[in-house]
């Protein structure tokens, strides 16, 4: 609990402006990355979209419930078993009551973007996937945070699959854990 207390305190304050417009910057960034490479190498990239669902772990569950949220993905294939990948997303926790008072922590909303590899075992419907990035807290005077996000998935089909990671969001003095699910859908051929 005491690193989300230190989180918490730690807020300094940030030009509201200034942050929108980065968070804008990026996004815009991710998007006009994601449609170079289609217009690229439309046979290698598959564009995907998902549901998530993150639990706190350690002391980031002190304060929060679990999270929900969804996220865009875009896997390019250099090969029959290894993909580049780049995911942004939006994941809300609500905040758990604040034990002995008739209060409740804040909701803590973060996007992150990721990207990283996909390993996919061969004929087997198993992947193996890894990423880094940064997670971008919305309320202001949020910190960035180094977000890394290990994980195995299982392929239903070509197109559905799902995902479970550890996801861990380090900034100065901590760093909040969450264990996730990830239910995607890949549009188009996947693999």
């Amino acid at each position: 609990m005491c690193n989300v207390f230190r989180f918490i305190l730690n807020l300094r304050p940030i030009y509201k402006p200034k942050l929108k417009k980065m968070k804008k910057l990026i996004l815009s960034f991710a998007v006009i990355a994601i449609a170079s490479l289609g217009a690229s190498a439309q046979s290698n990239l598959k564009f995907g979209i998902g549901v998530d669902g993150q639990l706190p772990i350690g002391d980031f569950n002190d304060a929060y419930k679990i999270g929900f949220g969804g996220s865009v993905k875009a896997n390019y294939s250099l090969d029959a078993t290894l993909d580049l990948t780049l995911s942004a997303g939006y994941i809300s926790f609500s905040g758990k009551d604040i034990p002995n008072t008739n209060l409740k922590y804040a909701n803590f909303d973060m996007i992150p973007v990721l990207a990283g590899i996909e390993y996919n075992f061969g004929a087997s419907k198993v992947y193996a996937s890894a990423q880094l990035g940064a997670g971008f807290g919305t309320k202001s005077g949020s910190k960035t945070a180094f977000a890394y996000a290990p994980g195995v998935g299982y392929k239903f089909t070509p197109n559905l699959d799902l995902l479970l990671k550890y996801t861990g969001y380090s900034y100065k003095g901590g760093t909040n854990s969450t264990v996730g699910l990830r239910l995607g859908y890949t549009f188009g051929q996947g693999k």
